[in-house]
């Protein structure tokens, strides 16, 4: 038999699955990206960086990086919607195990929308700095007197050792937080809703761990809850729910937390 408890369960598991699912989208396009990149710099190999073909082939480049740079943006969109709805599930599932239904209850996706925008910025600046990147390499190739085949080279060997893994792990990073960060405001939003018809209604804060090093207060609040509208006080900073934005990046980065319906009469 679903109980609230399982029902909650099943709600989180879905949400890692679809952060997951998420990351490896967004890691899929910016390997595509390397991979168009370095099929420029192929091309170059074989030519003169003469101003005509070096002029063309930056273009093509800066081409590919705007190209990619809105596949990623719809991507993380499709990808928070979907986050958004499962926040929602985390709040309706259990209560309609229990014989509570919110269908009625519409939660606005104004609070969406703005975080999609944020969301937008972060992957704005991430291909920006790929772009300036591979360009100032090509630059300085040029400037330097090197060949074709040398600046091909070089930026191959930098794209491929540093600077691409560390564009894969900011774009990673930005994907897991901001998918995280809508699935708990969803979350939070739905409480809100629920609270005003569910007496004895609370949240409660479950610790999921940091994929690096687990952060002590976050460990300390584990299963403590609170009721809907207040703060959690985490490490002595308030808290509405995980990856609250009104919190400082040192409690909200890279936490695996979760903030979850709690009842008393739950199982």
């Amino acid at each position: 038999m679903l109980t609230a408890s399982t029902a909650i369960k099943k709600a989180l598991q879905a949400k890692e699955q679809g952060i997951l699912s998420g990351t490896e989208s967004m890691l899929a396009i910016l390997s595509d990206l390397h991979g168009q990149v370095m099929t420029e710099l192929g091309k170059a190999a074989l030519g003169s960086f003469d101003a005509y073909h070096l002029r063309q082939m930056l273009d093509s480049i800066e081409y590919q990086v705007a190209n990619y740079t809105l596949r990623a943006k719809a991507e993380l969109s499709d990808r928070l919607s979907e986050a958004w709805n499962l926040g929602t599930n985390l709040v309706d599932l259990p209560l309609a195990v229990s014989g509570i239904r919110m269908g009625s209850y519409h939660l606005s996706t104004a609070v969406l929308d703005t975080l999609k925008d944020y969301s937008n910025d972060y992957l704005q600046n991430l291909f920006g700095d790929a772009w300036y990147k591979v360009k100032g390499e090509i630059t300085l190739g040029v400037v330097g007197g090197k060949t074709p085949q040398e600046v091909a080279e070089s930026i191959g060997k930098t794209m491929d050792a540093g600077q691409f893994k560390n564009i894969a792990a900011r774009a990673e990073t930005i994907t897991r937080h901001e998918m995280g960060t809508v699935f708990s405001k969803a979350s939070q939003l739905r409480m809100e809703q629920a609270a005003e018809s569910v007496p004895e209604m609370e949240k409660q804060w479950i610790h999921a761990g940091h994929p690096f090093r687990p952060r002590p207060s976050h460990i300390t609040a584990h299963g403590k809850h609170v009721p809907v509208n207040e703060s959690f006080v985490i490490g002595g900073v308030p808290m509405m729910f995980p990856r609250d934005p009104k919190a400082p990046l040192k409690e909200t980065m890279n936490c695996g937390c979760d903030h979850v319906p709690y009842h008393p009469d739950w199982e």
